[in-house]
C-alpha cells in the first residue's frame, strides 16, 4: 500500500481500452524512464510558471537540479506548493505529483544532485556535466515530498 493517495484520472471515452492498476513499482517504472517532468510552481501574482527540468524519483522524494537563481526557486522559496507532471507523449500516460518542495543548498547538493545526473548521463559523462553547471556553487536540488499523487494510463 503507497504512503500517498494515489487516484486515476478516469477515463470519459465508452471504448477506452482497459486500464491497469498503477500501483508503486508501475509508477516507478514509469518515472525510472528517460523523460523530462514539468515542474509547476506559483508567481507572486498566483500564475502559474512551468518549467521542463530533470528529475529523480526514489520512491519517496523527487528531485530537481537546478541553479540558485532561477524563476523556479523563488518561487518556492516564498511559496513551496508545487506539482510535477511526467508524461508519455506517444500513449498519453502521465503521473502528476501535488506536494511541497524545499530548497537544498550548501554542501550537500552535489550527492542530492548526483542520482539526477546519472539517470541521464553515464558517470563520466555527469562528472563533466556537473563541473560545468555548478561553475558558479550556485547549484541548489529542489526535492518535492508528494502529498497527492494522481495518474492516467491511456492509449491515444
Amino acid at each position: 500500500m503507497s504512503q500517498f493517495e494515489i487516484a486515476e484520472v478516469p477515463r470519459t471515452a465508452a471504448a477506452a481500452p482497459p486500464t491497469f492498476a498503477f500501483g508503486d513499482e508501475q509508477m516507478a517504472d514509469f518515472l525510472a524512464r528517460m523523460r523530462n517532468a514539468v515542474l509547476a510552481t506559483n508567481r507572486p501574482d498566483g500564475s502559474p510558471q512551468a518549467t521542463p527540468a530533470w528529475y529523480h524519483w526514489d520512491g519517496q522524494v523527487m528531485r530537481i537540479s537546478s541553479p540558485g537563481w532561477t524563476l523556479k526557486v523563488r518561487n518556492i522559496r516564498r511559496d513551496p506548493r508545487v506539482s510535477v507532471c511526467v508524461d508519455d507523449q506517444l500513449s498519453g500516460t502521465y503521473v502528476t505529483l501535488f506536494g511541497i518542495a524545499e530548497i537544498v543548498d550548501g554542501p550537500t547538493v552535489r550527492d542530492e544532485s548526483w542520482p539526477v545526473l546519472l539517470k541521464y548521463l553515464h558517470e563520466d559523462e555527469a562528472t563533466v556535466r556537473w563541473i560545468r553547471i555548478n561553475a558558479d556553487n550556485d547549484r541548489v536540488v529542489i526535492r518535492i515530498t508528494p502529498t497527492k499523487i494522481i495518474w492516467r494510463n491511456a492509449v491515444r
